[in-house]
């Protein structure tokens, strides 16, 4: 078993997992219907400020980084059959999580050309979302320092590419959810809730949704 976590938390995970994969169904089989990309747009922020408490409760970050990497190498292959890309097109999520992990431990660390690197390879390599993904998950972190200043953070960020990326604006959307947990997970601070033991296999359910869900996308669009 792995250490309690709270139930508001449980909550984003399955806002942030429906969200994706409305995004994906849009991306994938009905590109036609931008509605659906832009309801996916809740997603991103939310897995960001998931990984980031990841962070704060891990009790081995090389462990948490590896585990990420190796579902980033796992779900290349759906990634770029569910999107019909070429293989080392793009990168999908996970490894723009495991570098957005990377980026926030070396930050918190004061090592700044360490945390320079994930920016280079998200920008070099093209992972999904990019550089811009990396600088959200390090606004997630300053929200939980500081609420005021990572919002406005994450405001700004959006604002800096929205001339490039419109839609992604929409991810604003999250934010009262986020900062609403941030406030309450703050609060219960030092508390223990003995009923929030998280079950290991929900845990790496909840990482292996995205590899399968990707299939069956690809299984669909064959299909169809």
């Amino acid at each position: 078993m792995d250490r309690g976590f709270d139930a508001g938390r449980e909550i984003l995970k399955w806002v942030a997992i429906v969200s994706m994969t409305i995004d994906h169904v849009g991306a994938s089989l009905y590109p036609q219907y931008e509605v659906l990309r832009l309801m996916g747009r809740l997603s991103f922020p939310l897995f960001c400020y998931l990984l980031v408490l990841g962070l704060e409760n891990t009790r081995n970050v090389g462990n948490y980084f590896v585990r990420l990497f190796l579902f980033a190498l796992v779900s290349q292959v759906p990634f770029y059959l569910a999107f019909g890309i070429e293989p080392f097109e793009s990168f999908n999520i996970f490894f723009t999580l495991s570098s957005g992990l990377a980026f926030t431990y070396f930050y918190k660390s004061k090592n700044a050309p360490l945390a320079l690197l994930p920016v280079l390879a998200s920008s070099l390599l093209h992972f999904d979302y990019g550089i811009y993904g990396i600088f959200l998950i390090g606004c997630m972190y300053l929200i939980r320092e500081d609420a005021e200043l990572g919002a406005v953070s994450v405001v700004l960020l959006n604002l800096a590419f929205s001339f490039m990326w419109p839609t992604q604006f929409m991810s604003l959307f999250a934010l009262p959810l986020i900062l609403y947990h941030n406030s309450r997970a703050s609060a219960a601070m030092g508390k223990t809730d003995v009923k929030g033991v998280y079950p290991r296999w929900k845990k790496y359910l909840f990482y292996a949704y995205y590899p399968l869900h990707l299939l069956a996308l690809y299984a669909v669009r064959i299909i169809i």
